[in-house]
């Protein structure tokens, strides 16, 4: 991954393209009163954000990637699923209408970002023992630089967890006017929408 000035330089022109669609979020069913905050991803910190920065809120293309990200679930060497002890979790359907979303699933812009597929999914370094020193992994770097920029809503990049699947994690500070990422439930007992604040720029 490149540099912080040379991630910012490439990122003028990302090739960004709206985004209309669903996915997935897993969050603890203790924080049913707020599915949609990124508190969560603020004092953690996330594969694209460090602890105590800016938020993101992950979500993924399935309900079983949503499930392996938060290790819900876990594939064997053989490739079976084994789910894993946990408190009671809910999976949240997302409806998202999103302007600027950076597709890295494809490897069009790896050279700008001087990053690759395997780079993007690996778990070497470990944020955890990074950021324990303060430091941050590469594709927290990116993060940060996309977060930094206001261009970008969202990257649309592939799972650590499910070689199938893809994340979109969104950048909750970028949203436009008119970007929304809100719940889908029929049933109108879970109602939450997070909506852009920053004007479009004029054409």
């Amino acid at each position: 991954m490149h540099s912080t000035d040379r991630l910012l330089r490439a990122l003028e022109n990302a090739p960004v393209a709206p985004f209309s669609g669903f996915v997935y979020r897993t969050i603890a069913e203790r924080w049913r009163d707020t599915p949609l905050s990124a508190i969560g991803s603020i004092r953690t910190g996330g594969r694209y954000n460090v602890p105590n920065s800016f938020p993101v809120l992950y979500c993924a293309d399935s309900q079983m990637t949503a499930l392996l990200e938060v290790q819900a679930l876990f594939a064997t060497a053989d490739g079976r699923l084994h789910g894993a002890p946990r408190n009671p979790d809910l999976v949240l359907t997302l409806r998202c209408e999103l302007a600027r979303v950076l597709d890295l699933t494809v490897d069009t812009f790896y050279r700008e970002l001087g990053t690759t597929r395997e780079e993007l999914v690996s778990f070497t370094p470990s944020r955890f023992i990074a950021n324990a020193r303060g430091q941050e992994t590469p594709t927290q770097r990116l993060g940060a630089a996309c977060s930094f920029t206001g261009h970008i809503s969202a990257l649309k990049v592939p799972s650590a967890a499910n070689e199938t699947g893809f994340c979109l994690d969104v950048f909750p500070d970028s949203l436009l006017v008119n970007e929304t990422v809100s719940i889908l439930d029929d049933s109108g007992r879970l109602e939450a929408l997070v909506q852009g604040m920053i004007p479009r720029p004029k054409k």
